[in-house]
């Protein structure tokens, strides 16, 4: 009785063939399109990108010691300890994410990348608009939360773009 049982369920079967109702795809177009932002291009940006970026990190890290500093002398009882370093710490990352985010607001370039001669654009070359702008702000914020690790991204990324730029859909060029 099982062995009829299971030779029924072996004759119900019912195969499908689904290359009647399976639309084909095209993949050509995908491979002849263009990459958003050319990506030998923004390879070739990488060095005079890494130098902005120290510029930048020197200038709010300078700065901002200065105000450690100040801070530290003006103390009753000065002790680094394991809470106030972090306090510290935290306060140059948000440093470091608001100066990026207001000269991305005011100019699209900070003073490090106008020393290189990079601007920021967006995905069709035009200036950056308030929105990006504060998109790209954001991204600064995402890119240096985990210890900076959004902009070491662009070493690895196909496209060499940081999470900044894949954020706001925002590139750099050459000015």
């Amino acid at each position: 009785m099982l062995e009829s049982a299971a030779m029924e369920r072996k004759t119900r079967r019912t195969v499908i063939d689904i290359s009647e109702n399976q639309s084909t795809l095209n993949f050509e177009e995908a491979a002849l399109s263009q990459p958003f932002t050319f990506p030998q291009y923004q390879k070739e940006l990488l060095f005079a990108r890494l130098v902005a970026d120290c510029v930048d990190f020197a200038i709010v890290t300078m700065v901002y010691l200065i105000f450690v500093a100040i801070t530290f002398l003006e103390m009753t009882k000065p002790v680094l300890d394991k809470r106030s370093a972090g306090v510290y710490i935290a306060g140059l990352l948000v440093l470091f994410g608001v100066y990026f985010l207001l000269f991305m607001l005011s100019s699209s370039q900070t003073p490090g990348m106008k020393l290189r001669h990079l601007t920021v654009v967006s995905r069709d070359g035009s200036p950056l608009d308030p929105a990006s702008a504060c998109m790209r702000g954001l991204g600064y914020f995402i890119s240096i939360a985990p210890l900076m690790l959004g902009f070491v991204w662009s070493l690895v990324d196909p496209e060499h773009l940081t999470w900044a730029d894949k954020v706001s859909g925002t590139f750099l060029k050459r000015t």
